[in-house]
């Protein structure tokens, strides 16, 4: 009985044993599925290259290009689905077929990078970029893309030519690494197409602007990378519904400052001050000056306030977006027209854009874009300040019968207003831009790009001045028509692979290649005598000036071969490669071509395992470094060549061709600019706190320079590749989300940066260029003129040792009252002189001398600098010339804030420029030596020097000097002024409509908006504005160029 029972136990055991067996592999076999489905976008489109993996695993695979994935995987199990600008899915394995809907996320989009040649995750960039998106150029309401971005992105310094409607402006990104004024500016890419400027494109149409600052991000582009790379986006369709948005705003322009002009009551007292000390002067012609009854007595304008007006501008736009499955467009115009400060200034522009995306085919997409643009500028003379500043106050404007007077008699002072009224300088720009590019995704990781584009440019520049501008002794007009025609032709081919290995490693690399051919046709004709002064068509010219009836061109071309690899490793580690090959015509036959390569890597440390402890505080951490060389091409195209060019010299009405002075150089290259760059980014507390620095130093060899020749040579000049020069700075950016609730929120940007520049080695020896050394070991844009020490008191002051080393200060006789004996001379008696530490002097009297003449009171005194040897002499010229300061800032800051409340919001931006100095040229112009034909300030007439032993800063208003020197001493430091100043930029309230407020209304949102630009500026600068531009060797001067403008204005934006 019990051995029966113990096998029924044995027997029971080993079913057990088998069932579980059974058991186990059926659900062995019930975990292990293949899940297969697709995945869609919100408009119901496949999505291709979709990473889907089973959570906790390292099984995955990505979709295909009609979107479907198929996956091993145990049933139950999450997949997790991600692609870049999406935010990520999870879905249960379920073993039916699932359908995956993807959503964009804004925060994901905002880390995708724009790069050359394609888009990057952010966390695999490695170089140095900034990336500013279109709220930004909202929030600003700028009339153009170039004062929007100044302060937006660190390193980059953004400067107005002028204040005029429609000018350009100074860009340059690390400082200048060129001499070339024309070669300082980056750069620009707009939608994959290299323009040479983007004046013409509306903020209303960017969607993003990425600025590449170091050679690892700009080496793509080779040879012209050297100032820095700006990548424009352009904003396309969206699927769904048509969606119409439209926007107007106007604005009133004021000038932001006006300048202490002189009065009638002034002018008077200058010139007595004058004739007083003239001996050349009559009693009779001095008192016609206070002749109450007379016409310079009565007469008083104010000529700023009748140059100055209130002007303004009118900005609309409208642009139509939509789409369905396959097909996006979107398509805008717009419309900015100005009237400026200045009379008969202003500018109109009309944009026109189309974007289309088409996709045929579900792994083929054509791109096609248009620009459009017609821009037209009534410019005028810049230099009508300084005919109004050099004007009497009591000169007449018109004449009794209404018309302008041109001149006056005397001195050749121009009538400012009459300048603006019969002069006419018009200039207009049409210009078309065409795009066509074709990708096509050959496999998911695999995708090749083309394209093809055509530029045309049309400029022509209108100018006329009316016979009674020219005086009243010929009557003679004269007018010049102006026109260019330049084309572009562009394509590229680049092949891209994008590929995740084994999880963990991802793979992508680009190689493409590029042409681009230029040409360009201008013409120029002159006429004067025309039989009208209001219509200005050459064929009413009598008078041809033949001289001047010419045509022009050129033509050009650049090919070019590039590649980049990049390689990461749990998006931890990244080293990315690019290389690229440039050919050029512009340069000589013996180095037509140029490498550029660049390497650099980023270490997120934030994904360490040792640093798992700050994931809560410590969002992201990122290390970076690059190195690159990068090349600039801005030269003449002709340069390594010698050219023939016509004759000015005519025989018998008949030209020749003669050949030009400067010597062609075969061996001619490009400037080559190695960078380093070290930065590091920062995240905190989910992105609420990101910081990024960068240090960088860039040095330029290669500098092109013209190198002047024997005259035996029969030339002037050859350009030569010798100098070379220096930029070194810390670029520092700080943006927080300091307070986020339900209904308020603030963020805000401080960026900070400075730039240190010198010049290596120079192709020559050091020399003056006007009032700037130029000299290796030393910084670009270094004032060199003359050191003003003070007034003379009396002649007598004009007194020094025999070595020149020390002033003596003269002790004058008195009589039994105290008071100074005063000689038939008019001049105090002289008793003795005094050393500096009190002590009689009693040794031979030294006097400085100025082309000549013995200074005396009321006379500058002048630093005397000590030769090569150490010795002193008692002439004050040219030798005597020294460094006086620097142009260039010492460094440059913003502070953007954006406060939101309920549907208000509030923005508003600071920028500062610290340090560097400013030639106010203008007030030199009009407080020179040269007579009474240039008016002075009323701060020179009221503290000028007028009697011995007067102390002052100001020389007299008929100092020897004055009479003698005539303009010789173009720069002293008496005109450099501190450059520095902090600047309200911009400032915009709007309210939003809450959309449920709208109802079934056709409108899908309503703002409305209040603005105002250059609000306020605090400086010690006495000039219009301390902000200027120049060149690169030569920067800093201010000879009156158009002012800025302050503006306010409001707006509308409604969405249907």
């Amino acid at each position: 009985m019990k051995k029966k029972e113990h096998k029924s136990k044995s027997l029971l055991w080993r079913l057990s044993l088998v069932l579980l067996a059974l058991v186990l592999s059926v659900n062995l076999m019930a975990q292990t599925i293949t899940q297969t489905g697709v995945v869609v976008d919100q408009n119901n489109e496949p999505m291709i290259g979709v990473t889907v993996q089973a959570k906790g695993t390292t099984t995955g695979g990505i979709t295909d290009l009609d979107g479907n994935f198929t996956i091993k995987c145990n049933k139950g199990a999450t997949l997790v689905f991600s692609f870049m600008g999406y935010k990520t899915v999870e879905h249960k394995a379920s073993g039916q077929r699932m359908k995956i809907e993807m959503a964009e996320d804004a925060q994901a989009l905002d880390e995708v990078v724009i790069v050359g040649f394609g888009s990057m995750n952010k966390k695999h960039i490695t170089g140095s970029m900034t990336s500013v998106d279109s709220k930004i150029l909202e929030e600003k309401n700028s009339v153009n893309v170039f004062d929007a971005l100044q302060g937006a992105a660190p390193g980059m310094q953004i400067v107005s030519n002028s204040g005029a409607p429609g000018s350009s402006s100074f860009v340059s990104i690390r400082g200048a690494s060129t001499f070339s004024d024309e070669g300082v500016s980056p750069l620009y890419v707009v939608d994959g197409v290299v323009v040479d400027n983007i004046d013409d494109i509306s903020a209303n149409d960017i969607k993003q602007i990425d600025v590449m600052k170091d050679a690892a991000s700009s080496a793509i582009y080779g040879a012209r990378s050297a100032n820095g790379v700006i990548l424009i986006t352009t904003k396309s369709g969206e699927s769904g519904k048509p969606r119409v948005d439209a926007r107007y705003q106007h604005s009133f322009y004021t000038v932001a400052r006006k300048l202490p002009q002189v009065n009638a009551f002034e002018s008077r007292l200058s010139m007595a001050a004058s004739d007083l000390n003239n001996p050349s002067k009559t009693l009779e012609k001095f008192s016609a000056r206070t002749d109450s009854v007379g016409m310079q007595y009565s007469t008083n304008y104010y000529y700023q306030d009748l140059l100055f007006r209130t002007g303004g501008r009118d900005d609309a736009s409208v642009q139509i977006s939509g789409g369905s499955k396959g097909f996006k467009y979107r398509a805008s115009l717009n419309y900015i027209g100005e009237k400026g400060v200045i009379l008969e200034s202003g500018n109109d522009r009309y944009t026109a854009n189309v974007n289309v995306d088409y996709e045929p085919w579900k792994n083929i997409k054509f791109t096609t874009r248009v620009r459009l643009s017609y821009n037209k500028t009534n410019n005028i003379k810049e230099t009508v300040l300084q005919d109004a500043m050099r004007r009497d106050p009591d000169m007449i404007i018109w004449y009794p019968d209404g018309e302008l007077i041109p001149y006056y008699s005397s001195g050749g002072r121009r009538n400012p207003i009459a300048e603006l009224k019969q002069k006419l300088d018009e200039r207009s720009t049409y210009r078309g831009n065409f795009y066509q590019g074709i990708t096509w995704t050959f496999t998911p990781w695999l995708r090749l790009d083309a394209d093809i584009s055509a530029d045309y440019t049309s400029n022509r520049n209108l100018t006329f001045s009316s016979k009674y501008l020219e005086g009243s002794d010929n009557g003679k007009n004269t007018g010049a028509d102006k026109s260019q025609q330049t084309w572009k032709y562009a394509g590229e081919a680049y092949l891209n692979f994008n590929k995740t290995i084994a999880k963990d490693h991802s793979l992508s690399a680009m190689v493409g290649s590029s042409f681009e051919v230029s040409n360009q046709l201008a013409y120029n004709i002159a006429g004067s005598f025309f039989l009208s002064e209001d219509i200005h068509y050459m064929n009413l010219a009598t008078v041809k000036d033949v001289k001047n009836i010419n045509t022009t061109g050129w033509d050009e071309a650049m090919v070019g071969v590039f590649g980049r690899v990049v390689y990461s490793w749990k998006s931890r580690y990244t080293v990315t490669g690019n290389l690229r090959f440039d050919g050029s015509s512009r340069f000589g036959k013996n180095n037509r071509w140029g490498s550029f390569p660049s390497v650099s890597a980023a270490w997120r440390i934030s994904d360490e395992p040792f640093m798992r402890w700050a994931n809560n505080i410590l969002t992201d951490a990122k290390i970076r470094a690059s190195y690159g060389i990068t090349g600039n091409d801005k030269i003449g195209r002709y340069e390594s060549q010698t050219v023939y060019t016509a004759g000015s010299q005519y025989y018998n009405s008949v030209g020749g061709i003669v050949p030009a002075s400067k010597y062609g150089n075969p061996d001619l290259k490009w400037e080559q600019t190695k960078q380093t760059n070290i930065g590091v980014d920062l995240s905190f507390l989910n992105g609420r706190i990101m910081f990024v620095a960068d240090y960088y130093i860039k040095k330029t060899s290669d500098l092109l320079s013209d190198y002047n020749l024997p005259s035996t040579t029969g030339y002037d000049k050859m350009r030569v590749n010798l100098a070379s020069i220096e930029n070194k700075g810390v670029e520092l950016s700080l943006t927080a989300t300091p307070v986020r609730t339900r209904d308020f929120s603030w963020s805000t940007t401080v960026n900070w940066w400075k730039n240190d520049n010198k010049i290596l080695d120079l192709a020559r020896e050091d020399y003056i260029n006007s009032a700037w050394l130029i000299a290796a070991g030393k910084p670009a844009g270094l004032f060199y003129g003359y050191k003003n020490l003070g007034v003379y008191e009396y002649d007598a002051s004009n007194a020094w040792t025999q070595d020149y080393k020390n002033r003596l200060t003269p002790v004058f006789k008195r009589d039994n009252e105290g008071n100074v004996i005063i000689g038939l001379n008019g001049q105090p008696t002289l008793e003795k002189y005094l050393n500096p530490d009190g002590t009689e002097y009693t040794g031979k009297i030294a006097q400085m001398k100025v082309n000549g003449v013995v200074a005396g009171g009321g006379d500058v005194i002048w630093y005397n600098k000590p030769d090569e040897n150490g010795e002193l002499d008692d002439v004050i010229n040219s030798n005597d010339q020294t460094e006086l300061g620097k142009a260039n800032p010492d460094w440059f800051g913003s502070w953007g804030n954006t406060l939101t409340y309920k549907d208000f919001s509030l923005s508003f931006n600071f920028y500062v420029s610290w340090g560097g100095q400013v030639w106010n040229d203008l007030k030199r112009y009009y407080c020179s030596w040269g007579g009474n034909t240039h008016k002075q300030t009323p701060e020179y007439i009221m503290q000028g020097w007028k009697y011995p032993g007067e102390i002052t800063s100001w020389y007299a208003l008929n100092s020897k000097q004055r009479k003698t020197n005539n303009h010789s001493m173009s720069l002293s430091d008496q005109f450099l002024e501190d450059a520095t100043f902090i600047r309200l930029q911009s400032v915009r309230l709007s309210y939003s409509v809450d959309p449920k407020f709208l109802g079934k209304t056709p409108l899908r949102s309503v703002q409305a908006y209040i603005y105002g630009n250059n609000l306020l500026t605090w400086t010690n600068y006495t000039g219009y504005d301390p902000e200027l531009s120049g060149g690169v060797l030569t920067p800093g001067k201010d000879s009156s160029k158009y002012p800025r403008k302050r503006e306010f204005g409001f707006g509308f934006n409604i969405g249907f």
